[in-house]
This record gives C-alpha cells, structure tokens and sequence, in this order.
C-alpha cells in the first residue's frame, strides 16, 4: 500500500509501556491507513544489536535514534504523509511536547495509550526476552522494573485513544 498523501496529515503517536503490545498496533494502523511506521527501538536494534549493555549506552543509542526517527517523520508530514510514531512517549511532558510540534508542523496528532496491566507486560517482555526476534531487547524483569519508574500513563487530563492490549498476544 501507498503512503497516504493528504492535506493535513496524520502523525500517529502510539503511547505505551514495555510490553504493552505498542509495536504489533502501530503495525495494524499501518496495515489500515498506509501511514509510514517509524519504530526507533527496530532502528536501534538494527544499528546496536539487541543486548543492552548498561543503561548509559541505551539512553545514548536511544536518544541519537529517536532523534534521527523524529526528525524523518516530520519531513515526512511536511510532505503530506501519515506518519506513525511508535516510541513509547512515556512522561507527560514527552507526550505534550510531541503533540505541539506536531500541531505546530500543521499536522494532526492523534495519541494512542496502548493500556496494558504491569503484571501482563513483565510477563510477556520476559517471555520475549528469552527468545528475541529480530526487532525487540533482550530486557529481564530486573531492567523491567528499573525502567517501570519513568513510567508516567496518560491520565485523564490528556487526550488520547486508549487501547485495550490486556488480551491477545501483543507484546
């Protein structure tokens, strides 16, 4: 499918902790509205390997990628096309900031919560982790929780779409 050119293009910000299931529904609004899927963590996992071999050398491999990422989505909304931004955006003040340059772009932000219990997605990231594919960290339950304190869920002073991802196989 084509990307979708239109005049006022959508960036779709797919909101999530590790595990929630953000990767397999950015690849389902891929698949229904043919908007670019930028997903940093398959980037940094492409360019630095899956291991993750302290949590100085992951914020800087992160931050550089995320960069990179973002920066190719909003050319790509300044040229017309849907974009689907899968980063996780997981502070409030991460979320409100992306939102506003979307707008500020003259593009539509629309933010997705994929809403998934903590118990569910250690779960699951463990499970993967035993067995990565090709495009997720080998994260252990240690790591799991170390990060699960950044963790900030929209609430409801924020705009969003929540996204049941309790059932199922997302991960």
């Amino acid at each position: 499918m084509r990307p979708l050119q239109t005049a006022q293009p959508t960036a779709h910000l797919v909101c999530g902790f590790i595990g929630a299931g953000k990767t397999t529904f950015a690849r389902e609004i891929e698949a229904e509205t043919g908007a670019i899927r930028i997903t940093k963590d398959e980037w940094v996992v492409r360019i630095f390997g899956r291991g993750i071999a302290s949590d100085a050398e992951f914020e800087d491999y992160d931050s550089r990628v995320t960069e990179l990422a973002t920066e190719l989505a909003f050319k790509l909304l300044e040229a017309g096309v849907d974009v689907i931004l899968d980063e996780g955006y997981w502070t409030r003040d991460h979320r409100d900031s992306i939102k506003e340059k979307v707008a500020s772009a003259g593009a539509k932000p629309v933010l997705y919560w994929v809403d998934c219990p903590v118990e569910l997605m250690r779960e699951r990231t463990v499970k993967r982790s035993s067995g990565p594919s090709t495009d997720s960290f080998e994260i252990d339950e240690e790591m799991f929780d170390r990060y699960l304190r950044y963790w900030e869920p929209p609430t409801a002073a924020e705009t969003f779409v929540r996204v049941d991802a309790s059932a199922g196989s997302r991960g």
